[in-house]
């Protein structure tokens, strides 16, 4: 409990000075905790009514050095805005000074203590005039205003920007992992059951002839060889072995760059890149991975190793862990995901007056029924440049997702060299895909690949509208993790679908 006026005689043998606290960055309950209180008892801190998200309390602080810190819902936070420092721990606390008081005659003290008395009971009656007193006796009195959306925005991504060019793609390599290459040479067919042996969704391809790294192929390569093999194999529906062997990774990228009328240069980043670069590149080109790579591709083979896979995920969880201690400093994090302008959104949501972006349109988020045709679903997949799709029951709610990389599923067993595709409906490719997955995760005793294991993918990652972009970041955070469902409570009605994607352009841009 925070100490309490006493007499003027104590008080001049021992010396305290009312002292404000604030937090100003919402939460449900808010204490304070400092060496004041041998970091062991706790201070509850109390709401503003005329301020929302605003908490104050008043202490009894002998002169000084103090550091404090607060607890907002459970966890420990400090307040970028006030002075801090980190403690021999690596622990980064506030701090303060408290200076002695300049000795004064009885009715002037009186005087100040009565003041001090009604300026408490101000502001626990929550009139505006509050601060942080740290000059003795004398009083800070400036008015303390929540900021509104445009300051949050501002605030939000000068620090987004500044940690984003301050730190480099180095910070992306894991200390321990393995990096898949696939030689050229190799036919699609072990290509595809390579990606599902090795769980991944795509891998980086190796030119032997070059002696180099050309390009990438994933489970998008996968659907356009399937839909084109199958095309020319349609007297019976199946694919064969040989319609997949008939053809290696690198003639199907020729193929790839007859079709796309020119030859298109690797995208690929480098150690010293800033995540600034990294991640412009990934949300420009609209991949999910690019190579990481310790030399230029046609330098010596030496200086072209590859280091890693970069994705938008891993440069998340990088500002997580940077902003974890001090996530306050990210005031536009706090918000609700129906007030922001992130992500599609079928129903109609109202703008905050004070933001400063208008809130794109209704759209209607493409979805398929158990009942559609898997070919009529990797059409959708392709035409929409989605990765994946939601899975609707009749009544429109939420039963499942399908996703491109679900499409390595069919090398299980040669599934793919057993189906006939025109009969393969959405809800029996899923099947494939959890009982493959379930397959794999109970087989697989290896290390799991990069950022982006098919054995560690969550499959439909679901959010409401209300919860916060904090929320949305720590989740589309955890490896595989590409989108997220925003769904209504009960119903289970697909509201907005709020991607990777959408949330770095948001926040990196």
């Amino acid at each position: 409990m925070a100490p309490t006026p006493t007499s003027a005689s104590e008080a001049q043998a021992h010396v305290v000075v009312p002292t404000r606290f604030l937090w100003r960055y919402g939460g449900n309950q808010v204490h304070l905790c400092g060496s004041f209180t041998r970091w062991v008892e706790t201070i509850p801190m109390s709401p503003l009514e005329t301020h929302p998200g605003v908490f104050v309390v008043v202490v009894n602080l002998p002169p000084g050095y103090h550091q404090y810190k607060f607890i907002v819902d459970g966890e420990w936070r400090h307040d970028e805005s006030q002075a801090f420092m980190p403690d021999p721990l690596g622990n980064v606390n506030n701090w303060l000074f408290i200076r002695r008081p300049e000795p004064t005659s009885p009715s002037a003290e009186q005087q100040q203590q009565a003041s001090a008395r009604e300026r408490l009971e101000r502001e626990q009656g929550g009139e505006e005039t509050y601060g942080v007193s740290v000059q003795g006796t004398e009083q800070t009195t400036g008015i303390v205003q929540p900021l509104n959306l445009a300051e949050e925005m501002e605030i939000t991504k000068k620090r987004v920007v500044e940690f984003l060019h301050t730190h480099t793609a180095y910070e992306l390599i894991p200390e321990s992992g393995k990096v898949v290459l696939l030689d050229a040479s190799l036919p699609v067919r072990q290509a595809f059951h390579a990606l599902y042996e090795q769980g991944i969704p795509a891998a980086p391809v190796w030119d032997g002839t070059k002696y180099a790294i050309t390009g990438m192929i994933s489970a998008g390569d996968f659907i356009h060889i399937l839909r084109k093999l199958r095309s020319t194999s349609k007297q019976n529906h199946v694919l064969s072995e040989g319609d997949m062997d008939a053809h290696t990774i690198l003639e199907w990228q020729h193929e790839s760059l007859v079709e796309t009328r020119g030859p298109r240069n690797l995208v690929y980043v480098k150690p010293e890149d800033t995540l600034q670069k990294v991640a412009n590149l990934l949300v420009q080109t609209r991949v999910a991975l690019v190579p990481l790579l310790s030399g230029e591709p046609d330098s010596q083979p030496e200086g072209q190793l590859l280091l890693h896979l970069a994705t938008l995920s891993g440069i998340l969880a990088c500002l997580n862990r940077h902003f974890r201690a001090s996530t306050a400093s990210l005031p536009l994090l706090s918000q609700p995901l129906d007030r922001l302008p992130v992500g599609t959104w079928a129903v109609p949501r109202e703008t905050s007056a004070d933001a400063p972006w208008k809130l794109p349109e209704q759209r209607q988020i493409l979805a398929l029924k158990l009942h559609t045709p898997l070919t009529e679903a990797l059409q959708l997949l392709l035409e929409a440049r989605v990765s994946a799709l939601p899975v609707l029951d009749d009544q429109g709610s939420l039963l499942d997702i399908y996703a491109r990389s679900d499409i390595i599923a069919l090398a299980r067993g040669k599934t793919y060299s057993q189906l006939n595709w025109d009969e393969v409906t959405v809800a029996q490719a899923l099947t494939l895909a959890h009982s493959a997955a379930a397959a794999k995760n109970a087989a697989d005793h290896m290390q799991n690949f990069g950022e982006e294991s098919m054995n560690s993918m969550t499959r439909a990652c679901v959010i409401s509208r209300k919860e916060s972009l904090r929320t949305a970041v720590d989740r589309l955070s955890i490896p595989g993790v590409r989108r997220l469902l925003v769904v209504e409570a009960g119903t289970h009605h697909v509201e907005a679908v709020v991607s990777l994607s959408d949330v770095c352009a948001f926040l990196f841009t």
